[in-house]
C-alpha cells in the first residue's frame, strides 16, 4: 500500500507539473514580452547618431491589439526608439490588414520611422502586394522588397524578399564607412548566402525561427521552420557581419510558447 501511495502521489505530482507547464505555455508566456537591450558599435559613426535606437518587430502574426502589442508601444516610448524595423510575418491574411494598420498607427504616433520587409506568410497568405504596400504607405511606413532606402537621419536600410516564400536578391550599393547600414531579411538562412563582395553591414536583422517557440530542457529546440538554417535566436557572425535573430512577438501553428518568451530587441548605436 505504501508503494501504491507513493506511486499515486508521484503521478499526481507529475500531472500537476505538466498542467502548470501547459498553463504557462498557453496563458502566460505568449503574452509576456521580453524587451532585450543591445549595443552595436559602428566604426566611424557620426556623432549625431551616437545613441541612436532602433527596434525590431518580427513574426507578430497579428490577431488584434493585445497585451504584447501594448507592451511593444510602451517599450518604444520608454527607450526613445527612433526606427522600428519590421522583418516579416506581421500578418497572415488580407483580412488582418486592418489590424496591421492599427498597430502601425500606434507605433508611428511619436513620429518614429518604420521600415518593413516581407516574410513567408505575407506570401503564403496570398496578401495582395498592392494592398500591403498601401497599408504601410498610408501609415507613413516604408515597405522594401529587394531594395534600399536612406532615412533622413542618415541610417540606410536594405531589405530582401523572404528566402522561404519569395525571391530574394541582394540588390544594393556597397556600404559606406560611417553610414549605419542595416540589412533586413526574414529567414536567416539567407545570411549564409550573403555575397562576399557586398561589404559588411553594421547590423543584420532576421526572425522566422520564433526562437523555436517551444523549448525543452536546457534550450533544446525540437522544431525550427524551413529557412532557419543554423540559426535559432540571438547573435551570430555571418558573411554580412553581426546578425541578430529575434524570437519574434507572436505564435504560429500552435498558440503557445514555452521557455521562449516573445521578444522586442532594441539596439543602440555607439561610436567605435
Amino acid at each position: 500500500m505504501a508503494l501504491e501511495k507513493i506511486t499515486r502521489r508521484a503521478a499526481l505530482g507529475g500531472l500537476a507539473v505538466a498542467g502548470s507547464a501547459v498553463v504557462n505555455a498557453v496563458a502566460i508566456e505568449p503574452h509576456w514580452l521580453d524587451v532585450t537591450l543591445h549595443e552595436v558599435t559602428v566604426p566611424g559613426l557620426p556623432s549625431s547618431l551616437e545613441g541612436y535606437a532602433l527596434a525590431q518587430v518580427t513574426d507578430a502574426h497579428l490577431q488584434g491589439f493585445g497585451a504584447v502589442e501594448q507592451a511593444i508601444v510602451a517599450a518604444l516610448r520608454e527607450h526613445a526608439v527612433q526606427l522600428v524595423a519590421l522583418t516579416g510575418d506581421l500578418v497572415d491574411s488580407t483580412e488582418r490588414l486592418h489590424v496591421l494598420a492599427n498597430f502601425l498607427h500606434e507605433i508611428r504616433m511619436d513620429g518614429r520611422e518604420i521600415v518593413a520587409s516581407l516574410g513567408n506568410w505575407e506570401h503564403w497568405g496570398r496578401i495582395h502586394p498592392e494592398d500591403l504596400t498601401k497599408t504601410y504607405r498610408d501609415a507613413g511606413a516604408t515597405l522594401l522588397v529587394n531594395e534600399s532606402t536612406s532615412l533622413p537621419d542618415g541610417v540606410r536600410v536594405f531589405a530582401t524578399d523572404d528566402s522561404t516564400g519569395g525571391r530574394p536578391e541582394f540588390r544594393m550599393e556597397p556600404p559606406r564607412r560611417g553610414e549605419p547600414n542595416v540589412l533586413l531579411t526574414h529567414s536567416p538562412e539567407l545570411l549564409d548566402r550573403y555575397p562576399a563582395d557586398a561589404g559588411q553591414m553594421a547590423l543584420s536583422l532576421s526572425g522566422h525561427t520564433h526562437g523555436g517557440q517551444v523549448r525543452l530542457g536546457s534550450g533544446l529546440v525540437p522544431f525550427r521552420p524551413p529557412g532557419s538554417g543554423r540559426f535559432v535566436a540571438g547573435w551570430y557572425t555571418t558573411a554580412a557581419g553581426r546578425a541578430y535573430v529575434s524570437r519574434g512577438t507572436g505564435t504560429s501553428i500552435l498558440p503557445a510558447r514555452f521557455s521562449c518568451r516573445p521578444e522586442l530587441p532594441i539596439f543602440r548605436l555607439r561610436q567605435g
